[in-house]
């Protein structure tokens, strides 16, 4: 899967651009605030229908306009197509090939992204809800079936929450709706915990070939519901009835999951440094670069937002060895690394959401 181009309209600083994108390593260079990020942005509200960075997409639409365009054109498996994001005060608009696409999960998963960023490292930090929004994101991009029954879990839960806030409790109804989430539930622990059996068989390896250090590291999976079983699921929501309805909410539940990362049995929160934890970040989302390619047979855009700056110069050629022939690439940063000049690679210099491809040899003449 390759992005050819990418044009954006009234988009954060951007009024208008085009950039052409080669299939290997894409260097956006330039002051900082000048639309780096904002470029990379564009390309995953395009992969996702919505931002990394903010909840309201009407904050993405450049200032006194009413609605911005984004648009890529893409090769996938050798056919050429084009997707569409309109964003405008009162919502957005999802296009394919010229075609309205009237569900947001016909759109996802028609490019793939991966984007590593400064702000992961909250990851160690963030409440485990924005853990379980991460490892959402991913598997929904990859799987149907597990969007279709997070979603049929998520709406039952609302319905349960509500049922259990009324006065008298009818328990029959209740007891439905357990036996309607159970199914849903079983279905999301099972893919959540063959996410995480992947992810495990690759992160280490990955840390180790980065950083030349030998690790045990590991993600932990913590499941409330622990089975993909529904008859012991349901097992399981009778347990807890009682304090359930004491507390008038869902006590226990997938909605409750979390992921630790771990080092020798031991939370790396407790014991990592600033370097370790961006390493440990960054071997998980080269992870997700196989995990997706497992699962959809296409390999993912890798975005890299100021990553660079971030590693020693041998860690920077080990990062840029291991991906830059394998996946398409878009690295923002505020120059051009020496090394890089000894691979192939397409340059583009912004400034103030101005876009100018910087041909071999003009750095000289700059």
């Amino acid at each position: 899967m390759i992005i050819q181009n990418l044009q954006l309209k009234n988009f954060r600083n951007y009024s208008e651009c085009s950039i052409d994108l080669c299939e290997g390593l894409n260097l956006l260079t330039g002051r900082n605030a000048q639309g780096k990020t904002n470029l990379l942005e564009s390309i995953v509200v395009l992969s996702t229908t919505r931002s990394h960075r903010i909840a309201e997409d009407q904050k993405m639409i450049r200032n006194q306009s009413d609605f911005s365009i984004l648009t890529c054109i893409y090769n996938s498996e050798g056919n050429q197509h084009n997707l569409k994001v309109i964003l405008h005060r009162k919502g957005k608009t999802l296009m394919k090939d010229g075609y309205p696409v009237m569900k947001t999960s016909d759109f996802i998963g028609e490019i793939h992204t991966v984007l590593f960023t400064p702000d992961d490292l909250r990851i160690f930090t963030d409440s485990p809800k924005e853990r379980r929004k991460l490892i959402n994101q991913v598997i929904t991009g990859v799987s149907k079936s597990y969007m279709n029954a997070l979603g049929k879990y998520q709406t039952l839960l609302k319905e349960r929450n509500i049922l259990l806030k009324n006065e008298r409790v009818d328990e029959s109804l209740l007891l439905v709706v357990d036996d309607q989430m159970a199914v849903a539930e079983a279905a999301v622990y099972q893919i959540r915990k063959e996410f995480i059996d992947f992810i495990n068989t690759w992160i280490g390896k990955i840390y180790e070939r980065l950083s030349d250090e030998k690790t045990d590291l590991k993600i932990r999976y913590m499941s409330q519901s622990d089975s993909s079983d529904p008859a012991v699921l349901m097992q399981k929501r009778k347990a807890v009835l009682k304090r359930d309805l004491e507390f008038r909410v869902t006590t226990t539940g997938i909605h409750k999951d979390d992921i630790i990362f771990e080092k020798g049995g031991v939370n790396m929160i407790d014991t990592a440094s600033q370097g370790q934890k961006r390493m440990v970040i960054l071997s998980f989302r080269l992870a997700l670069l196989l995990y997706i390619k497992e699962k959809t047979g296409k390999k993912p855009v890798l975005l890299l937002d100021d990553v660079l700056s971030e590693l020693d110069h041998i860690r920077q050629v080990r990062l840029l060895n291991m991906v830059a022939e394998k996946y398409q690439c878009i690295i923002t940063a505020t120059e051009l690394p020496p090394f890089i000049r000894n691979l192939k690679y397409r340059q583009f210099h912004i400034e103030d959401g101005m876009v100018k491809e910087i041909r071999e040899g003009e750095n000289e003449r700059r």
